[in-house]
């Protein structure tokens, strides 16, 4: 009786905490920079839920160690709703796929809330290539292997796991050149010292618009609203291939269910707002919102995805 009954108070507890979430201010952990892809999302959000939760949403960016640090950070707080992380593909991933030792088990060390977030990524090229079409690039790669160069976000990460995935599957050989975000890699195109690179399409695009990047094809599997014209990987090269950056938020391990799915609703009903949907797809994102299971289910997906793509092209997690 003693055990049923603190089985109830649990679930009466949690339910209460639910309902009357928040009463003070939240904050959102972005294991990354400020001005970046997925510090973007937060601030997309942060307003809209200022408004819906009737308390101040405060982004701490706490960059560092592969993303680790700050999703660490809340692994560790108390299970309580008022931190949360908003993390991505690479945080709950990509690093299982290239890392050995992580500082959190991403399954076991959080609470799934909702999936924020996916956004089709971009292969672009220096004009001085040569290449204007997916064929066109291949052949380009061939025909000097392991002499071009091309950028990503960093070791590990989409772009490199990514690239190096498709250069197995199509026999290319390129130097990989990590950077520290796209940013920094559109730079080294744009003064001709890289080749190519592949990263979000929101930092490569206006480049494109300015006709000095060749935009050569997506990487999701369904072409951007963005771009229109520039095919996909899939459609071109390689039937099948999906390589899209994606953004979650996650709460602390032995979160509440009620309290989860209080969170989850809110920022699914902050996704659907108009203000928050059409200020992410103009920067080339598409909103999505899930429930708390199915977020886990696509996560787990995820996990098993990447690391066979990553054993398949012979990155061993280090």
């Amino acid at each position: 009786m003693k055990i049923v009954a603190s089985a109830v108070a649990v679930l009466v507890s949690g339910a209460a905490l639910a309902q009357g979430f928040p009463t003070k201010p939240v904050r959102i952990v972005v294991p990354y920079t400020a001005a970046g892809p997925v510090d973007f999302v937060a601030r997309t959000l942060q307003p809209r839920l200022q408004e819906i939760w009737g308390h101040t949403v405060l982004i701490d960016n706490r960059p560092g160690a592969s993303a680790m640090l700050g999703s660490d950070q809340v692994a560790k707080a108390p299970p309580d709703g008022y931190t949360l992380l908003l993390g991505s593909v690479q945080t709950h991933a990509m690093n299982v796929a290239t890392i050995r030792k992580m500082l959190y088990d991403p399954d076991r060390d959080f609470t799934p809330i909702t999936q924020t977030s996916r956004a089709n990524w971009m292969i672009a090229a220096t004009p001085a290539l040569g290449a204007r079409t997916p064929r066109e690039w291949v052949d380009a790669i061939k025909a000097q292997p392991g002499r071009l160069s091309y950028g990503s976000s960093g070791v590990g990460g989409l772009s490199h796991l990514a690239f190096e995935m498709l250069a197995a599957e199509l026999g290319m050989r390129a130097i990989h050149v990590p950077y520290k975000g796209t940013g920094p890699a559109v730079t080294d195109v744009l003064s001709g010292t890289l080749h190519m690179v592949m990263g979000d399409q929101s930092t490569i695009l206006p480049h494109v618009r300015a006709g000095k990047i060749v935009p050569i094809a997506m990487t999701g599997n369904v072409r951007s609203p963005l771009l229109p014209d520039v095919p996909t990987i899939a459609e071109t090269l390689m039937p099948g291939f999906d390589a899209q950056a994606w953004q979650g938020i996650w709460g602390p391990p032995g979160m509440a269910p009620d309290l989860a799915r209080k969170i989850s609703a809110d920022v699914v009903a902050a996704l659907q707002s108009p203000a928050v949907a059409d200020r992410l797809r103009a920067a080339g994102s598409e909103p999505v919102g899930t429930a708390p299971d199915a977020f886990a289910v696509f996560v787990r997906r995820e996990i098993e995805r990447w690391t066979g793509a990553g054993r398949k092209a012979g990155i061993q997690p280090e």
